[in-house]
C-alpha cells in the first residue's frame, strides 16, 4: 500500500517580509486558516473544419495572464497590526511568502512560494465574549516564484 505523503496545516504559514537588505519573513501568527490561489486567464476562438463546415468545431484557447493571491483569516496577533495596517496603507507592494515547513526525521523539509503583494482586503472583527479576528486578502503585484527545499 502506498498512502499519501501529507502536510499538516499548522506547518503553512503567510509570511510578510520587512523589506529591508537582506530580507527577512515573518510569520503572520494567529492566521488558522490559510490559502494561495492561482489563476489562469485564457482566450477562446471557436474553429471550424475548412474541408467539413459541418463538422463540430473546436475550441481553440490561448494562455492568457496569470494571477495568485493568498488569504487569510484567523485571531488578531497585536504586535502584528501596526505591520499589516502600515502594508495596507502603502502605495508600494510588500513581500509574501505561502510557506510550507515540517520537520522529517532530523531534517526541515520546506517550500515557498513568494512574490509582491497588495493587500486588498483587511477586516478586523470583534465580537463580546470572543477574541477579535482579522482577514486579509493579498494580491499579486508582480510574478510569484516557487521555491522547493528538500
Amino acid at each position: 500500500m502506498a498512502y499519501t505523503d501529507k502536510l499538516k496545516s499548522t506547518r503553512v504559514a503567510i509570511m510578510m517580509g520587512d523589506g529591508a537588505t537582506p530580507e527577512v519573513f515573518s510569520p503572520m501568527c494567529g492566521i488558522t486558516t490559510k490559502g494561495f490561489q492561482q489563476t489562469r486567464a485564457t482566450s477562446d476562438t471557436v474553429d471550424w473544419d475548412c474541408a467539413d463546415p459541418d463538422a463540430t468545431p473546436i475550441t481553440v484557447r490561448d494562455v492568457g495572464a496569470t494571477d495568485w493571491n493568498i488569504s487569510g483569516n484567523g485571531l488578531l496577533h497585536r504586535p502584528l497590526l501596526a505591520a499589516v495596517q502600515a502594508a495596507f496603507d502603502s502605495s508600494d507592494p510588500t513581500n509574501f511568502r505561502f510557506m510550507f515547513d515540517e520537520k522529517v526525521g532530523d531534517e526541515v523539509v520546506d517550500g515557498y512560494y513568494e512574490g509582491p503583494g497588495i493587500i486588498t482586503d483587511f477586516n478586523i472583527t470583534g465580537t463580546n465574549g470572543e477574541y477579535v479576528q482579522i482577514s486579509i486578502t493579498i494580491s499579486a503585484a508582480g510574478p510569484k516564484v516557487f521555491v522547493a527545499n528538500s
